[in-house]
């Protein structure tokens, strides 16, 4: 990412945001200075309260290519709080200091894509490339659920981070959580007192 001279170092916090904290790139767009909680290392918090999903200027009411709305599956004015881990606070502290807060700036959602490609195709393999590994930057946000999920987060607990139902989170997650019976049997033993 940083390798790419004007757009790459801009995005990188933006990228971290849907790798670590599982955003949704309409949440990680709209995300301001007043929305962070943040140590100066650790564990922070992000306070997410409304999204811009991309829709284009013919289907917004301001003209502009994204559109102001409340969170998905919230209602208005309804936040969600998510966890920050100490990687993503330092990408944000470092994303603050590099890039102090100004007037409002769109992100042109082309411009997203195309940084991700080029990033994708420098950091991988012609033929990982080649697959459909994190083939898009939403990728970044089932990883971040994915790990969650795999490091034995609570699946209500995930879905709450995320701004899932448990019911989508496990019809769209089932899978990582096959092949988890031998720690979860470890976790009722160890809960049994043996």
């Amino acid at each position: 990412m940083r390798e790419q001279q004007r757009t790459g170092p801009r995005f990188l916090a933006f990228f971290g945001c849907l790798y670590f904290a599982a955003l949704r790139p309409e949440e990680a767009v709209n995300l301001a200075k007043h929305n962070l909680s943040l140590p100066p290392e650790g564990w922070g918090e992000l306070h997410l309260e409304r999204a811009t999903p991309y829709a284009g200027k013919e289907w917004t009411n301001s003209g502009r290519n994204r559109d102001d709305r409340q969170l998905k599956q919230r209602a208005v004015g309804e936040s969600r709080t998510v966890p920050c881990p100490p990687e993503l606070t330092a990408m944000l502290h470092e994303h603050l200091k590099q890039f102090p807060p100004g007037p409002d700036e769109e992100l042109p959602k082309l411009t997203i894509v195309r940084t991700w490609k080029f990033a994708r195709s420098r950091a991988f393999t012609e033929e990982v490339a080649a697959s459909g590994l994190a083939k898009t930057p939403y990728d970044l946000r089932h990883a971040a659920v994915s790990t969650w999920l795999n490091g034995g987060v609570p699946p209500t607990t995930v879905a709450e981070w995320a701004g899932h139902s448990v019911e989508v989170l496990l019809k769209i997650y089932a899978k990582c959580l096959d092949g988890t019976d031998a720690a979860v049997q470890r976790r009722v033993q160890a809960a049994l007192g043996h």
